[in-house]
């Protein structure tokens, strides 16, 4: 069969053309033709080990340019602790201990809930139990909220409780406070992600 495009001279089942690479759509039969004698010993793609004939300048199975070396394999990845098959992808860090640590999380939360009942047994025997249910909700808040790796989410949270059961015991001061409270928790933000950044 004939190439197309070049009008090379190519084996019946070629999917590429030997000279020009151009991919084939279907293999035709036509009549045989015989190579000349310098063109009889076969080539061997690197790539797929097609043979390939000698003045052959793309495979006839692959289309690679003949004499380009072979596709080297990816490195094996190297194992990560914890990983069940060595080699097998694996999910990010923090997807892995999520998945690997419902256990402690239901942990945080018990310790959260046990916060929360200790706190209003405590406010039961103060006189301050309107401001004081908002320091225990902040406690009781951080402690689950930090079970789970978000210590700046607690933080913040638990800031803004405070600050607001600091500012219920003071009525007085309770409109330029929460002035002051927004602008301190403005400034708790920016800390943050400035700590975040590497």
């Amino acid at each position: 069969m004939r190439c197309p495009s070049c009008d090379a001279e190519l084996p019946n089942d070629a999917r590429f053309c030997i000279e020009c690479g151009l991919t084939l759509d279907s293999a035709t039969t036509g009549p045989t033709v015989h190579l000349r004698p310098e063109d009889q010993a076969p080539v061997t793609c690197a790539a797929c080990g097609a043979s390939n004939p000698g003045h052959a300048i793309f495979c006839v199975r692959c289309g690679r340019r003949m004499g380009d070396p072979a596709p080297q394999p990816a490195p094996p990845r190297p194992a990560i602790s914890g990983d069940v098959i060595q080699g097998a992808p694996t999910m990010p860090t923090f997807q892995r201990a999520r998945r690997a640590a419902p256990g402690r999380s239901r942990d945080w939360e018990a310790a959260s809930v046990a916060v929360f009942l200790i706190g209003i047994a405590l406010l039961f025997f103060s006189k301050l139990f309107w401001p004081g249910i908002l320091i225990v909700i902040g406690l009781s808040n951080f402690v689950r909220v930090a079970g789970r790796g978000q210590i700046g989410v607690g933080l913040r949270n638990t800031f803004w409780l405070f600050g607001l059961a600091f500012l219920f015991m003071m009525p007085r001061l309770f409109f330029p406070g929460i002035l002051v409270l927004v602008g301190l928790s403005a400034l708790l933000e920016a800390i943050m992600r400035g700590a975040r950044r590497p």
